[in-house]
C-alpha cells in the first residue's frame, strides 16, 4: 500500500493536517521525537521488516470525533499498530510514580531535553459532579500561556488532574513569590472562566524530566495533605505544609495514637472558630505577632487578648514555641 499517497487523501478528504513519513525500524523513534518536537502528534504507525512508516496530525485542529474516525480508517491495515503520543506516554508515567517512584521515564521520551528551566503545576477539581473534561480547559490554558505547544506540555493523567509543565521564562523568575503568583492566577482563571472548582499546586524550577518525576511525587503528596488537611486552601507549593504532608504520609492508626498519646498528656483544647483561625494566622507567620494582626486586621493588644485567653483556656502558651507545637498538632489531626 501507498502509505504516503494515502495520507494525502486523507488531507484532501477532511482538509485536516496529517503526514505520512517513512524512515527505518532504527530511526523511527528518534524521527517520532523530532515531529513531536515541531508540535505534530505520531498517530499511527505500520511496521514490516526493515521500514516503518507513521501518520502524523497536528492535534489541535483534530477533535476526538475525526481522530476517532481517523483511526477507524486506518484500521485495517495489515500490521498497524496504534501507539501512544508522548503526551500518553507521559501521563502513563507520571501515574506510575506515586506507587513506583523509581520507575525511569520510557525510553521513547529519555532524551526530551529543555532548552531552560521548566515549572511544574497540579490542576486538580475539587468537585466530583462535574460535567466538563480537561479538553473544555485545554484551551483556556492556551490562551493564558503564550507560546505554549501542542506537547507535552499539556498532560491530563485523569478526570481529576492534570499536570502543565511551563518554561521559566514564561513565567518571569524562579524566585518562589512568581511561581505561587502564577498558580494564584491559573487558579483564578479556572475559577472564573470553567467555573468550577480547581486547586492549583506549584514546584519550584526544574531542569530535567526526571526532576519533573520527583516533582510531580511532591505535588502528588501535597495533593492528599491538602485534600485530607486544608480542603479550603486552593493554592499550595511543595515547600509550604510540611507538617500536613508529614501527617497525611502517617497510617491512620498511627495518626489516631498520636492524638491519643498528646491528648492523655494534656487534653484536647475546646477552641472557638475564631481561636483556631487566630492559631492557624500565628503559625503561618512564624509565631510573628505583629504580621498575625495585620492579617487578621485587627489591632495588635487585641491579638494579645486572644492569645491570653486561649492560654486560658488550653493551660498552653502559642507565642511559646513548644506549647505552640503542640496546639498546632492539636489543630491538625483534630481536624479528623
Amino acid at each position: 500500500m501507498d502509505w504516503k499517497k494515502k495520507a494525502e487523501t486523507i488531507t484532501q478528504a477532511t482538509g485536516l493536517p496529517i503526514r505520512g513519513v517513512e524512515c527505518s525500524n532504527a530511526e523511527w523513534e528518534q524521527l517520532r521525537l523530532e515531529q513531536e518536537r515541531n508540535g505534530w502528534e505520531l498517530i499511527y504507525l505500520v511496521q514490516n521488516e526493515d521500514r516503518a512508516f507513521l501518520y502524523l496530525i497536528q492535534p489541535e485542529y483534530w477533535d476526538p470525533a475525526a481522530r476517532a474516525l481517523l483511526k477507524l480508517y486506518l484500521t485495517p491495515a495489515a500490521t498497524p499498530q496504534i501507539v501512544q503520543s508522548l503526551t500518553e506516554q507521559l501521563a502513563s508515567w507520571f501515574r506510575s510514580l506515586p506507587d513506583h517512584p523509581e520507575t525511569p521515564p520510557p525510553r521513547s521520551v529519555q532524551e526530551l531535553t529543555w532548552r531552560e528551566k521548566r515549572v511544574v503545576f497540579l490542576l486538580e477539581r475539587c468537585r466530583n459532579e462535574s460535567n466538563w473534561t480537561w479538553e473544555t480547559v485545554e484551551p483556556l490554558l492556551r490562551d493564558y500561556i503564550p507560546g505554549i505547544q501542542p506537547t507535552p506540555l499539556i498532560i491530563p493523567l485523569n478526570p481529576i488532574q492534570l499536570l502543565l509543565v511551563v518554561p521559566l521564562s514564561v513565567i518571569g523568575s524562579d524566585s518562589r513569590e512568581d511561581n505561587l503568583e502564577w498558580a494564584y492566577g491559573l487558579q483564578e482563571l479556572l475559577a472564573c472562566e470553567a467555573l468550577d472548582s480547581f486547586r492549583v499546586l506549584v514546584s519550584p524550577p526544574l531542569s530535567t524530566l526526571t526532576d519533573a518525576g520527583r516533582s510531580f511525587i511532591e505535588l502528588y503528596q501535597l495533593s492528599l495533605a491538602m485534600q485530607r488537611y486544608r480542603p479550603s486552601e486552593m493554592v499550595a507549593a511543595s515547600w509550604q505544609y510540611p507538617l500536613e504532608r508529614w501527617a497525611a504520609m502517617l497510617p491512620d492508626a498511627v495518626a489516631a495514637e498520636l492524638l491519643q498519646a498528646m491528648s492523655s498528656v494534656r487534653a484536647h483544647p475546646a477552641l472557638t472558630p475564631e481561636q483556631k483561625e487566630t492559631l492557624e494566622t500565628l503559625f503561618a507567620r512564624q509565631l510573628n505577632v505583629s504580621e498575625t494582626a495585620r492579617q487578621l486586621y485587627i489591632h495588635r493588644n487585641t491579638l494579645l487578648y486572644r492569645l491570653d485567653k486561649i492560654t486560658e483556656a488550653t493551660g498552653l502558651d502559642p507565642r511559646h514555641f513548644p506549647d505552640a507545637v503542640l496546639l498546632q498538632l492539636h489543630l491538625l489531626f483534630g481536624r479528623n
